[in-house]
């Protein structure tokens, strides 16, 4: 197999078009069309097939690229990315391992970041891991470069640094039939709740920054993974929940909740970005770092 080959249905697989994967490999159109040709040819399968002004992979070319993007991008910035990285040309695949309510917060600047100073740079923000050592694993295999997660690794060989912390507020629907004003403890106590489990610590994420002491046992009517979810089922409920500032300044007046401070003492839920020290002398790595801790000085939380 010519590396070639791959490399031109990388880039067609990430600009889905043959002009612009031109563009970006600095050859020729009919070039682009003739590999894929070569490639059609050697797997017996069209790989693209036109739709409207564009085109679209079969399935096996999805299945094809899944599996050889993470070799591939080894094989060609493996060792030049280390040494020396230009993101404007670059074309590396970055991979972060987050969770969907840390996405909302990050992905949508990062996407607009990586616009304007990486376009060719790919940044797979969707690897979630539902255990702690698939993380440890998969960071120091590399098949993730960073994770972002409320509790750091405190293993040897792993970095931790700060990246904001969550100011916690609670939620409850604005046609909720006695708290609507305020909020006391009392009130809060007698409520049903909706909780958050983190996947970590196999623990709902306010009881892992309350203060000792100062949270009893409260009444549990659902508990889940996903911040939208339970949101979106307090606007509908008579329920309770605690949420981060950040999310109910952006999405309260859109799921008719009111918004009240805690009513009692806890620590802010802290963010985290974790990477292993194989990376730390990898200049495209170093960039991701840098560039993500930029975007999390702007979150105001």
């Amino acid at each position: 197999m010519d590396l070639n080959l791959l490399k031109t249905f990388d880039a067609v697989m990430k600009s889905k078009s043959v002009n612009e994967a031109a563009e970006v490999l600095n050859i020729t159109a009919p070039a682009v069309s003739h590999a894929l040709n070569r490639l059609r040819d050697q797997y017996q399968d069209p790989l693209f097939i036109r739709q409207g002004r564009g085109i679209v992979p079969t399935s096996f070319a999805v299945e094809l690229h899944s599996e050889i993007q993470e070799p591939l991008s080894f094989l060609l910035n493996g060792s030049k990315s280390r040494q020396d990285f230009v993101p404007s040309k670059s074309q590396r695949t970055f991979r972060i391992s987050s969770h969907k309510d840390i996405d909302v917060i990050l992905v949508p600047a990062i996407t607009r970041y990586k616009k304007e100073v990486a376009p060719h740079v790919v940044i797979q923000a969707d690897v979630e891991h539902l255990n702690e050592t698939d993380r440890q694993d998969d960071l120091r295999r590399r098949r993730v470069d960073i994770i972002l997660a409320t509790v750091p690794l405190s293993d040897k060989g792993y970095h931790n640094e700060l990246l904001f912390e969550l100011e916690g507020v609670v939620v409850a629907s604005k046609d909720h039939p006695s708290i609507q004003q305020s909020l006391t403890f009392d009130d809060y106590m007698q409520a049903q709740h909706v909780t958050w489990k983190t996947q970590r610590l196999s623990t709902n994420t306010l009881d892992s920054v309350a203060m000792e002491g100062q949270l009893p046992t409260r009444m549990i009517a659902y508990s889940t993974g996903s911040l939208l979810t339970g949101m979106h089922l307090i606007s509908e409920t008579d329920w309770l929940g605690v949420c981060g500032k950040w999310h109910a300044d952006k999405l309260a007046s859109k799921m008719n909740l009111n918004v009240f401070p805690l009513p009692f003492e806890a620590k802010k839920v802290p963010i985290y970005m974790t990477w292993h020290q194989s990376q730390k002398r990898d200049k495209g790595h170093e960039w991701l770092r840098e560039f993500i801790k930029k975007l999390a000085q702007d979150i105001e939380c």
